[in-house]
């Protein structure tokens, strides 16, 4: 078990487990948005993990949903919405009884571009893990995804 002491001195170090997740993340999108650009990928970084999000919901997702799970303001998510609507790749489709309310659901174009990006992403992500075995591997998400977790409930006890 970690101690505060040694947290203390690993976030003085900049090797506290928060910086290098934040600092991980950002080379990853950072190359993922280059390869996209390299290969023609006609959507951002952003909205990438929009459409994954969305990908990931089961049922009937409203905009609000989406808010709530990727952590963005409505207004972020509603022009989000609108880019990749007019894009052919979101349909939107208003909730009978409720006019403010839409679902959102994935079209055959977006499936289709989700065949181009999973083969990019996945040559992508090998050439970054490259030299960690798969045991390695794994417990880096077990252990991320326990961070995850603890973090889940904190935002849900709040």
């Amino acid at each position: 078990m970690l101690t505060k002491s040694t947290i203390a001195m690993s976030n003085e170090m900049n090797t506290s487990i928060g910086y290098i997740i934040g600092s991980t993340r950002r080379v990853i999108l950072k190359e993922l948005g280059s390869v996209f650009l390299e290969n023609n990928i006609p959507i951002t970084i952003e909205q990438y993990i929009f459409l994954v999000a969305l990908r990931n919901q089961k049922g009937e997702v409203t905009q609000q949903d989406m808010a709530n799970h990727i952590c963005k303001d409505k207004s972020a998510i509603l022009r989000t919405i609108d880019v990749l609507e007019k894009q052919g790749l979101v349909q939107r489709t208003q909730v009978s009884g409720d006019r403010r309310k839409n679902t959102l659901s994935f079209t055959a174009k977006c499936e289709e571009l989700f065949g181009s990006i999973a083969k990019l992403e996945t040559k992508t992500m090998e050439t970054l893990t490259a030299g960690i075995n798969r045991e390695e591997y794994d417990t880096a998400i077990r252990v991320l995804q326990h961070i995850q977790q603890n973090a889940n409930n904190l935002t849900i006890n709040k």
